[in-house]
């Protein structure tokens, strides 16, 4: 088992009772203990969980919300993605940041550029960028989507419409491929496909689970977007279907190294 699928189950169980032992967790997944010390180390050291003598319970006691339970689901994978997305960003570059997990590693990852106008509409996002001098953050404005801590509404919508950006970067609730045709789907829409049409260039951002899940919003076909950065899980056929569409694919492989296609 992949240390970021011994964590996922950690987290399932601590979700569930919010507190482990290390001894059970340890049976459960048939590891040593000291695997799962070193886990709760590195997941601790994440600010996910509070280790204690002989096991670990979670930093608050409330319920997680569904963005920080995302936050912790498939992380390595969705920080590769992240990060090699941030390459493509350039000093001087007015870029807008999409809402969601990955956009919020992305985000993470760009603290190293210089010059940048960043356009948002993700309150997390906004409040990791905003300390940096070298940033100038724009938010929309609007109503905020509590679960997700976005601006959304008649407010932000007409705002968009005076903004344009060099590059977009959007994090993805699902792609589906089927009868030949390609759609991407994302959470909040409305913001998403207006940034989208707003957008230079558009960079989808996916790990291998988007392209199995199926969400309720339709925002563009895959022929809107530019570049797709995912990782070395998403099945060989899916990437396949995407290069006869001519898209450019960067695949990151979880270790680090990175093809481009």
């Amino acid at each position: 088992m992949l240390p970021q699928d011994r964590q996922n189950e950690i987290m399932k169980q601590l979700r569930k009772f919010r507190t482990i032992k290390i001894s059970d967790i340890s049976r459960d997944l048939n590891v040593t203990r000291e695997t799962i010390r070193k886990d709760l180390y590195e997941m601790e050291e994440r600010g996910l969980i509070r280790k204690v003598h002989g096991g670990a319970i979670l930093n608050k006691a409330k319920f997680e919300t569904k963005y920080i339970t995302r936050k912790s689901t498939n992380e390595i994978e969705k920080r590769s993605i992240a990060k090699r997305a941030a390459d493509l960003v350039e000093d001087g570059d007015t870029i807008y940041v999409d809402y969601g997990t990955t956009a919020l590693f992305f985000a993470q990852e760009i603290l190293s550029k210089k010059d940048l106008t960043i356009l948002t509409n993700s309150l997390p996002i906004a409040n990791e960028l905003v300390d940096y001098s070298e940033f100038e953050v724009i938010i929309f404005g609007g109503n905020v989507r509590k679960n997700e801590k976005s601006l959304f509404g008649p407010i932000a919508y007409r705002n968009i419409e005076k903004l344009y950006v060099d590059k977009g970067f959007f994090g993805i609730g699902s792609i589906d491929i089927n009868a030949g045709y390609t759609n991407v789907h994302m959470g909040e829409a409305e913001v998403s496909r207006l940034m989208m049409n707003n957008s230079r260039k558009t960079i989808m951002m996916a790990d291998y689970t988007k392209f199995k899940s199926i969400a309720m919003n339709q925002v563009a076909s895959i022929v809107e977007v530019d570049v797709l950065v995912t990782d070395s899980n998403t099945d060989e056929e899916i990437l396949t279907q995407l290069r006869e569409r001519n898209k450019k694919v960067i695949i990151v492989e979880t270790e680090g190294s990175v093809i481009i296609e």
